[in-house]
């Protein structure tokens, strides 16, 4: 392993979980165990008693919103702490009653076991709906989940749902400055119209800090990204942002879609700012860790 890629690695480790003086480096996984939380069995029950109340996940809730909610490609950790303000939001989406079209068949798609490749090859017209996991860990300890997910709203525009899902599976030593957003192909047009995200921590589940926005920190024509500083006084912290997107040239055979996360552990600084180039160069440095998704390969009819 090349020096500076030792030190990076090290300073990684100290600023995320406090390791020892060694070599190491980020160890990657898909899950499949569950799809985004979920499991085959569950969303059954789910499609089963679609006008039962769900008591389980959040009281507020039926089981057919639920899976409304899963189908747009959100996790159960997002739905079961998700306040009115988000559910209002997803309401007016035009994936509503999309559980009227899941047979066992879909399903079977859905939660299908996936290689650890890096490109994800998705036929949403088959499927309805691409995800998946991936857990980062540094010395077999778990620090990082990215969840990306995309779906299929309305097959008459092809216009896709595109939820990055973060989940911290530890609470990070540095809380000064994230990145997290998707990079696509340049022939996906997203409607920023549409475009929400949420990020939410605490201490105790009781007591729940919640930030929205509706606006990217950057856009251009290979993505959108947020930036957010974690809460300093809390341990336990998740989100995610959600986008639609058409693609703009049909002459296209498809449209590849990827997500990231990075964490700094120095203090943003607007005459430095972090750039679509660093996420496509892989270009962070010795005070920067970036976690990546596969890349899902939407394929277009």
């Amino acid at each position: 392993m090349p020096l500076k890629r030792i030190v990076s690695c090290f300073l990684v480790c100290i600023m995320l979980v406090g390791c020892g003086h060694q070599e190491i480096s980020l160890q990657v996984r898909h899950s499949d165990e569950k799809r985004q939380g979920f499991s085959k069995e569950e969303v059954e029950r789910f499609v089963s008693e679609p006008e039962k109340a769900n008591t389980t996940i959040n009281r507020q809730l039926k089981n057919k919103d639920i899976l409304n909610l899963f189908l747009l490609g959100l996790t159960k950790e997002e739905i079961r702490y998700m306040n009115s303000k988000e559910t209002n939001f997803f309401t007016n989406k035009s994936s509503l009653n999309k559980w009227n079209d899941l047979d066992e068949q879909t399903l079977q798609e859905i939660f299908r076991k996936q290689n650890d490749h890096q490109i994800i090859r998705c036929d949403l017209h088959k499927q309805m709906l691409c995800t998946v996991s991936t857990i980062y860990s540094i010395h077999k300890k778990k620090v990082m989940e990215l969840t990306i997910s995309v779906s299929l709203l309305n097959p008459e525009d092809y216009r896709y749902a595109v939820v990055l899902s973060y989940k911290w599976l530890i609470d990070p030593k540095e809380k000064k400055t994230d990145f997290y957003g998707v990079v696509t192909t340049e022939n996906a047009v997203v409607d920023y119209h549409k475009f929400y995200s949420s990020y939410k921590s605490y201490r105790d589940a009781a007591r729940i800090s919640t930030k929205h926005d509706n606006k990217p920190y950057q856009s251009s024509v290979v993505g959108y990204m947020m930036r957010n500083s974690l809460n300093e006084e809390d341990s336990r912290h998740f989100g995610y942002l959600y986008a639609e997107m058409v693609p703009s040239d049909r002459t296209h055979k498809y449209i590849d879609v990827e997500g990231f996360y990075v964490h700094d552990d120095k203090k943003w600084k607007k005459s430095n700012p972090f750039s679509f180039q660093d996420v496509l160069d892989a270009n962070v440095n010795d005070a920067m860790v970036m976690f990546k998704s596969p890349i899902i390969r939407i394929v277009i009819e």
